[in-house]
């Protein structure tokens, strides 16, 4: 039972069968992974997957002014695409070999590694993500930013750099971009209190924590 908008870890081990088993009927691509801590074993869920993105210009959180209009920001927004579409088997990604990482203002890939790992301390999933371009250099946290949505970003503006962060991978022991869970169970509990599905619990915190950084889960999970 959901009890404040958080989850116990195993209600978490639950809801990634769950998806998993979701994601083989729809031939999405999140794998169940083991890893082993001591004498336990943990779940998580990975995903590869990539973004195109199409950036022109726009200023860092650091510098952005909230009293521009969307009019005043059109000639300095990006534009960032999932390649994967609301139908998991179209996949526009099968083929980087000729794709330049590219100029300001050119059509570029960055290569995301998702991860959605359980916290003890917070009681909810936690979505951890490497990003690279397409020739292996790790985006920098900047970089990370003007990927966001410019919606999300004002949002998020007063609170960048806690938003999304970085930290040791809390299983692998390596560093990886993560947003931050510390609101998580403030908005689950907002949306569960609505009389949502509990048993979609993840599936809905995941479409509001990935589309932040352009992952975009089918709405087929939700049939």
């Amino acid at each position: 039972m959901v009890l404040d908008g958080r989850i116990t870890k195993e209600e978490f081990n639950n809801f990634v069968l769950a998806l998993i088993e979701k994601s083989h009927q729809l031939h999405d691509e999140w794998e169940m992974m083991e890893q082993a801590i001591g004498d336990n074993v943990v779940y998580y869920l990975r995903k590869k997957n990539c973004h195109r993105l199409v950036e022109i210009k726009r200023t860092s959180p650091t510098t952005y002014d909230s009293n521009m209009t969307d009019d005043d920001n059109d000639d300095e927004d990006i534009i960032l695409q999932s390649c994967t579409t609301n139908e998991p088997e179209d996949n526009c990604c099968k083929d980087l070999s000729e794709i330049s990482n590219g100029e300001s203002g050119e059509q570029v890939y960055h290569i995301y590694d998702y991860h959605i790992v359980y916290s003890p301390a917070y009681a909810v999933p936690v979505l951890y993500f490497d990003a690279k371009t397409v020739d292996g250099r790790r985006l920098t946290l900047d970089e990370i930013w003007n990927t966001v949505d410019l919606e999300h970003a004002k949002n998020i503006q007063y609170d960048a750099w806690s938003f999304i962060s970085q930290q040791e991978h809390p299983l692998l022991t390596r560093m990886f971009y993560f947003i931050h869970p510390c609101y998580t169970s403030n908005f689950m509990n907002i949306i569960t209190g609505k009389g949502s599905n509990e048993k979609l619990y993840l599936c809905t915190w995941l479409t509001a924590v990935g589309s932040v950084i352009g992952l975009r889960l089918s709405t087929s999970y939700f049939v």
